[in-house]
């Protein structure tokens, strides 16, 4: 028997699972409602989406991040894939995080399109370098731990009893974050104070 060190064996799976295409579209749907939102929404003074384009636009100054900017950068990141391991315990699991996928990508656009909206072409960049990149891969594994949640929920009795097989699934999930949260952090200021 094959070991499966990284979880490698299990994504083509869960990629192949409906509970996969499931959340896939919950994102997507979020995706679309934010990224409408963000467009249309009164772009007066003082507005949120002003507030929420200038702390996007902030990143843009080119200075590298604060302790209290790596904490909360952490938290964020692997708090929404803790959300989506734990969702798959609780009664009506499905809806709890096709919601919590929604969501994710409503904040993901939403930020996106505002920074758009107040920066122009420039917002495009911005987008592009603090929230796209880093989504290529929190994305992936926000996907990956919620379907293995829904799996897991709907055939098990002990859930997390059977999360153990799931270990290899989890180190890449978190070498994903890591990944995310160095983009992030260290490279973001970087690429954002070139210009």
């Amino acid at each position: 028997m094959k070991r499966d060190i990284l979880g490698f064996l299990l994504v083509r799976r869960l990629r192949q699972s409906p509970a996969f295409a499931f959340l896939v579209a919950a994102l997507l749907c979020g995706v679309f409602a934010g990224g409408f939102t963000g467009m249309y929404i009164p772009q007066s003074d003082g507005s949120y989406v002003q507030e929420l384009a200038k702390l996007v636009s902030s990143n843009a100054a080119g200075r590298m991040p604060s302790v209290r900017t790596v904490l909360t950068s952490a938290a964020s990141t692997v708090g929404w894939i803790a959300a989506a391991g734990l969702l798959g315990a609780i009664p009506g699991r499905a809806l709890w995080m096709a919601l919590l996928l929604a969501v994710r990508g409503f904040f993901l656009s939403f930020a996106a399109a505002a920074a758009l909206v107040q920066s122009g072409l420039w917002g495009v960049y911005i987008a592009f370098v603090s929230i796209g990149i880093c989504a290529v891969f929190w994305l992936p594994a926000m996907l990956l731990i919620g379907t293995a949640a829904l799996d897991i929920g709907m055939q098990h009795g002990k859930y997390f009893a059977a999360w153990k097989p799931y270990g290899g699934l989890w180190l890449l999930c978190i070498l994903l974050l890591c990944a995310s949260m160095l983009w992030r952090l260290l490279l973001v200021p970087v690429l954002l104070g070139l210009f």
